[in-house]
Parts: structure tokens; C-alpha cells; sequence
């Protein structure tokens, strides 16, 4: 049951890591709107495969240095608080714009996401805590967080795309776009609490 629910969980947030507006999903809506879904799903794989690349060297470069358990839980409680930070962000989103760069090639997509230091730091102390607790649950836990995390990023990445492309005038409403993401906002709000808790109890078993 807790491995089901770990795996639902870090599911669930690659979803809402989808569906949080940001350079990539703007450039895959933009593209989608551009060259149709099918053809703008390119650019969809592309920022997979660099969320994906950047993603496993933060992992590499933190559990290589094979840091004190409780480094990984006060990097958690900082996550908690960041998380906390996002989804007030994303309470706030009433639209999603389409004013993207016109071309995009994979190059271009990796460099956007190199430079996305929201990105570094939502996975320095979201997803790499995240992942050190899925080692402890299950086999290879952090690469399989890596997998589902991607895979929920995935369909979120391209189901808002397809929706941006065949029903663009859905999105228009701000009523319905923020009620979505007040609905997000709140699911990143129950991670924040999660995270907070947990490492507030380890971090007290070790210094209490």
C-alpha cells in the first residue's frame, strides 16, 4: 500500500510539474498552435528528453557525494517551504499565453532548460528528497521516481498542448484556467505539508 501510494504520488507530481506554466510548456503550446499537435508533439519529446538529461545529472552530482541523511531532510523542509511558494504561483494563473518563441529545435529547448533556475531548484529540493525516500521503498526508488515523475510530466505536457491547440478558446476563460489551477495549487500544497512534516520528524529524531 505504501509503495502504491509513493508511486501515485510522485505520478501526480510529475502531472502538476507538467501542467505548472514555464518557458518549455509555453514553447510545446506555441509549437502546437503552430504546426498542429502531431507535429508540434516534437518539441513536447524534445523538452522530456532535456528534463530527463538535467534531471539525472542533478541526482548523479547529489548521490555521488553521498551526503548525511539529514542533509537530504533539511533540503526537504526547504522543498516544503519552496513548494509552498509554487503553489501560491500557480493559484494566481488566470491564462495561459501562447507568445512563445516561433521555432524551436531540440538545442534550443536544452539550453532553456539548463538555464531554468526554478527548475534546478525544484529539483535540488523537491525532487532529490523526494527520490532519496523512494530508495527506501523501493528497488532503484530513484530512478524509478525519475521514470514516473516523466512519465506524468508527459501526458501533462501533452494533453495541456493538445487542449491549447484544438480548444483554444476553452483557455480564454479565466474562470475555468483558474479554477484548475487553484485546484493544483492546493494537491502542491498537501506535497508541501507532506514534506514539511516528514522532514521536520527525521530531522528531530536526529538533533531531539
Amino acid at each position: 500500500m505504501l509503495v502504491l501510494f509513493q508511486i501515485i504520488s510522485i505520478f501526480i507530481l510529475g502531472l502538476i510539474g507538467g501542467a505548472n506554466p514555464g518557458p518549455l510548456l509555453i514553447s510545446c503550446c506555441s509549437e502546437s498552435l503552430r504546426l498542429g499537435f502531431s507535429k508540434g508533439f516534437k518539441t513536447i519529446l524534445w523538452g522530456l528528453i532535456s528534463e530527463t538529461t538535467v534531471g539525472v545529472i542533478i541526482l548523479l552530482i547529489i548521490f555521488s557525494l553521498n551526503p548525511a541523511k539529514e542533509i537530504f531532510y533539511a533540503i526537504g523542509l526547504l522543498g516544503g517551504i519552496f513548494l509552498i511558494y509554487i503553489a501560491w504561483q500557480v493559484s494566481k494563473i488566470d491564462s495561459i499565453g501562447d507568445d512563445g518563441a516561433k521555432v524551436f529545435t531540440f538545442w534550443r529547448i536544452l539550453f532553456l532548460t539548463i538555464l531554468n533556475g526554478p527548475f534546478w531548484l525544484f529539483w535540488v529540493t523537491i525532487c532529490a528528497p523526494l527520490a532519496f525516500e523512494a530508495d527506501k521503498i523501493l528497488p532503484a526508488g530513484r530512478w524509478l521516481f525519475i521514470i514516473i515523475f516523466e512519465v506524468g510530466w508527459l501526458v501533462a505536457t501533452a494533453l495541456i498542448a493538445f487542449i491549447f491547440s484544438r480548444f483554444k478558446v476553452l483557455l480564454t476563460k479565466k474562470s475555468a484556467v483558474r479554477t484548475v489551477y487553484i485546484f493544483l495549487a492546493l494537491i502542491l500544497i498537501f506535497f508541501a505539508a507532506k514534506m514539511i512534516i516528514t522532514s521536520s520528524i527525521n530531522l528531530w529524531q536526529f538533533y531531539g
